[in-house]
């Protein structure tokens, strides 16, 4: 299924567990939505999740969850695709204004919502995993 023709609960239910909250993780999987529970923890940096995506029927949010952190080789495959959906939503989550113009043009406010949240997700990710208090004296 295309990451846009899910039902609308899908993506609130996301953003919340993109957010951290594990009751929105555990429901996306008892609703019967394994990819975007999996696609939730990789973007806040679970290899498996990644992993699992990747060997799934759903590589592609796999690849967004790398790119999504700035790996080029998912950002360039990305880019490739003959949809330019997956990487116009990959830059939006990086606030990059065409991007967001393109998807407020066809009214895809839903994935522009999450957008955000999965921006503010790699934030707290990079931040946590970059934090001056981890380097290793």
């Amino acid at each position: 299924m295309h990451i846009t023709a899910y039902p609308l609960e899908v993506y609130k239910t996301f953003s919340k567990a993109v957010g951290g909250s594990e009751l929105h993780f555990q429901q996306l999987l008892d609703s019967g939505y394994p990819e975007w529970a999996a696609f939730a923890h990789g973007i806040q940096g679970d290899k498996e999740a990644v992993l699992w995506l990747l060997k799934s029927p759903y590589p592609e949010f796999g690849v967004l969850a790398n790119a999504m952190v700035d790996e080029p080789k998912a950002i360039e495959w990305l880019r490739k695709q003959p949809d330019p959906f997956l990487y116009i939503f990959c830059q939006a989550t990086k606030k990059e204004a065409r991007a967001i113009e393109w998807l407020e043009s066809r009214q895809m406010y839903p994935i522009l919502i999450i957008a955000q949240d999965i921006r503010k997700a790699v934030k707290l990710r990079l931040k946590r995993e970059t934090f001056w208090y981890k380097i290793d004296w």
